[in-house]
């Protein structure tokens, strides 16, 4: 067996033994965090669908008798199933906004992972590991050990949410900008739209008093500059400018985060392989 694959059912066989109902709400909450970070949107009936299923798995967990922890377990294990079925030719039940059906049956098998983990199947909980990363590595490297892989991905999808968290902030920042801006150009105009034509008055009287007094023409001249250019909280140049987005830098470049997670999501249908392939 790889030593990759054999230090990942070993790490996975240590955790089943711990893992109880705050290993399964740190689960879901990383699920959350991971699809919140990404900028990923989650629809309300799939959301719903996750929460009472991990509920399920908590129930299954804490339950003292053998037949409630069964029906508990059997109800979570339907559910995650339905997910990594996706997608359906049936029209009729809702799509999650902004996820993949890919990243949707992800889920489900992140579910199964748990299942098979509160179970005592370590084998059958590394392969639904497995099945998670290579359909959405981003969401597997943040979510299982990571002594199942040759190397730590967890930068890269660290990078990758960074940069839809700095993404998502900019954009909130960028509308707060422009709608600032807006107010800032209508104000500009309004001013503009009594300045200027107080400045042209005086200096076309100016130029009228010049026929008798040339000096008063250039006297005009500089008083309506000043109007222009001083007069009121705007200058007749101090347009403001439309705000500009920044998305700043991440830790790692994006072409280096999607290969990352290509070498990630190949590793596992690998390790996948070899975990079907043996008894």
């Amino acid at each position: 067996m790889d030593p990759t694959l054999m230090a990942g059912l070993k790490a996975v066989s240590l955790l089943k033994s711990v893992y109880d109902a705050a290993r399964l709400q740190e689960q879901l909450a990383t699920i959350q965090r991971t699809l919140r970070q990404l900028g990923d949107q989650i629809d309300e009936v799939l959301a719903i669908d996750v929460n009472a299923a991990f509920r399920h798995l908590t129930v299954a967990s804490e339950a003292t008798s053998g037949g409630v922890r069964q029906t508990e377990l059997m109800l979570a294990r339907g559910s995650f199933e339905r997910m990594t079925l996706r997608p359906t030719k049936d029209a009729a039940l809702p799509r999650s906004l902004g996820l993949t059906d890919e990243e949707v049956a992800a889920i489900g098998h992140a579910g199964n992972y748990s299942y098979f983990l509160l179970n005592d199947e370590s084998r059958l909980a590394l392969r639904e590991a497995y099945r998670c990363t290579e359909r959405f590595p981003a969401l597997g490297v943040q979510l299982f050990p990571v002594e199942m892989f040759s190397k730590d991905y967890r930068e890269a999808g660290k990078s990758m949410s960074a940069r839809a968290t700095r993404r998502s902030r900019a954009h909130v920042a960028h509308e707060d900008a422009v709608i600032k801006h807006k107010s800032k150009r209508a104000g500009y105009y309004r001013e503009m739209a009594w300045k200027v034509p107080l400045a042209g008055a005086v200096f076309v009287g100016g130029l009228a008093a010049g026929v008798f007094a040339p000096s008063l023409a250039a006297q005009a001249g500089v008083r309506a500059a000043g109007i222009l250019a001083g007069t009121g909280d705007h200058g007749i140049t101090d347009i403001p400018d439309r705000p500009k987005l920044d998305l700043g830098t991440a830790a790692l470049d994006p072409a280096e985060e999607v290969e990352l997670m290509r070498q990630a999501s190949s590793e596992s249908a690998a390790h996948l392989r070899e975990l079907t392939m043996q008894p």
